[in-house]
């Protein structure tokens, strides 16, 4: 867990397990982005062989995205896999990161670039913990439910468009039950096409070319993994109405939910140099293109590989100036 999380809930979680009879220890990681490192993992190797850690006994995870991520990745490699147990408390890792497998550290010029699919033996979400959570928390996690919606189910985009307050202010009914449907569609797709292999679960990426690369050349410290797929769902929606997929309206659809959750829509002063470059590692490319998640209509996405070089760089130019 990191050093945010272990006070609310980490020493909790210890003492009910060692409560229980197990023998329960913490590793406390810094909070943000940069603790998704080779460093970081090897900390953690060696305090685990210190532990005299055995195959049988699992790794917890409790925390957002960076503690799922990495303590999955530990997970995986450990002794060459040990179970693992996801215990999200951020609104981004509920909808999203806990669920499906996957595990992963960062390099410095790309996000997510080492890793592996590894399945949770269990994900244990309880939306109380996000009563803790600041609003640019709420709202970043928020960002990646409103892409499910966007990509596989409008009537989802609906109910965002109608209770944002109220989702904004973590109403409890309705946020359990956008919460659970998020967490649905995205175990749905997952069970379909766990590796990627059949060209559904790509459609989760939409806003991740773009996004992954501001995070990148930014060094995570400017962006929010959600604020960074906030604006390149934008920068996706403009592609895709240049392409003639879609028009204004749905361009203008997307922007004014994505504002009512207090996201952001540009990248102002961005370099573009260095976003380009991170682009150019991104894991969905194929014989050296992007493969770009793009809308259909509301609730309908698809996957292109055309995407002519002049639309892209207009659209980061319309983004960043």
């Amino acid at each position: 867990t990191d050093e945010n999380v272990m006070r609310p809930y980490g020493r909790n979680a210890q003492w009910a397990l060692q409560r229980a009879g197990i023998a329960a220890h913490c590793f406390i990681i810094p909070a943000g982005e940069t603790s998704k490192s080779f460093q970081q993992a090897q900390e953690i190797y060696e305090w685990l062989v210190g532990l005299k850690a055995e195959r049988g006994q699992p790794i917890i995870a409790i925390g957002g995205g960076v503690a799922g991520d990495l303590g999955g990745f530990i997970a995986s490699t450990f002794l060459r896999g040990v179970p693992f147990v996801q215990v999200p408390t951020s609104m981004a890792a509920m909808v999203d990161a806990s669920i499906g497998g996957k595990v992963a550290v960062n390099l410095p010029q790309a996000k997510n670039m080492v890793g592996a699919f590894y399945q949770p033996r269990a994900v244990l979400a309880d939306v109380q913990a996000l009563s803790t959570l600041g609003k640019r928390e709420l709202s970043e996690g928020w960002a990646e439910a409103i892409k499910h919606g966007l990509i596989l189910d409008p009537s989802l985009v609906d109910v965002f468009e109608e209770h944002a307050e109220a989702l904004m202010d973590v109403e409890p009914e309705i946020s359990t039950e956008v919460i659970r449907r998020s967490m649905a569609i995205k175990a749905d797709v997952v069970s379909q096409d766990e590796r990627e292999t059949l060209g559904i679960r790509i459609l989760l990426n939409y806003g991740h070319t773009i996004g992954h690369a501001l995070e990148a050349s930014t060094e995570y410290g400017r962006f929010m993994h959600g604020e960074g797929v906030s604006v390149g769902m934008m920068g996706a929606g403009r592609i895709a109405r240049e392409m003639g997929m879609i028009g204004d309206d749905i361009l203008d659809r997307q922007r004014v939910l994505l504002q009512r959750f207090d996201l952001p829509i540009t990248a102002r002063g961005v370099d573009l140099d260095d976003v380009r470059a991170a682009m150019s590692l991104d894991k969905k490319t194929v014989g050296g293109a992007n493969r770009w998640v793009l809308l259909e209509d509301v609730g309908r996405a698809t996957v292109r590989r055309d995407i002519p070089t002049e639309v892209v760089d207009e659209t980061l130019v319309w983004l960043t100036e």
